[in-house]
C-alpha cells in the first residue's frame, strides 16, 4: 500500500518544483536587467557629454573655435556609440547563454515534477 505524503512532504515537493522553475527564470531576468542598466549608463553618460558640449559650445569665442568643438564632439559621439554596441553585442551573447541553459534547466525541471508524479 502506497502512503499518502504528508502535508509538510507535500510543501517540500511544491517547494523544489518552485525553485527548480524559477531559478532559471531569475537568472534570465537579471540577464536583462544588467543590459538594460548598462543601457541607462550609457545614455547618462552620453546624454551629460551632450550638454557639457552645448555649454562649451555657447562659450566659443569665434567659429574656428566653434567648428573644433563639433568635430571633437562628432569624433568621441562616434567612438562611444561603437565602444557601446560592442558591449551590447557581447551581453546580448550573454543573455542568449542564459536564455539556453535557462530553457534546459526548466525543461529538466518539468521533467523531474512529471517523474515524481508518475
Amino acid at each position: 500500500m502506497v502512503k499518502a505524503p504528508t502535508k509538510t512532504e507535500t510543501t517540500a515537493s511544491v517547494m523544489d518544483a518552485w525553485s527548480m522553475m524559477f531559478a532559471p527564470q531569475a537568472r534570465m531576468a537579471e540577464a536583462m536587467i544588467g543590459q538594460n542598466i548598462e543601457m541607462l549608463d550609457f545614455i547618462k553618460t552620453r546624454f551629460e557629454r551632450d550638454k557639457a558640449m552645448l555649454g562649451e559650445l555657447a562659450e566659443a569665442s569665434d567659429p574656428i573655435e566653434a567648428a573644433k568643438l563639433w568635430q571633437d564632439f562628432w569624433s568621441r559621439l562616434f567612438t562611444d556609440y561603437s565602444v557601446e554596441t560592442t558591449k551590447l553585442a557581447s551581453h546580448a551573447g550573454e543573455i542568449a547563454e542564459t536564455a539556453l541553459r535557462s530553457a534546459t534547466e526548466e525543461g529538466a525541471a518539468l521533467m523531474t515534477m512529471v517523474a515524481k508524479k508518475a
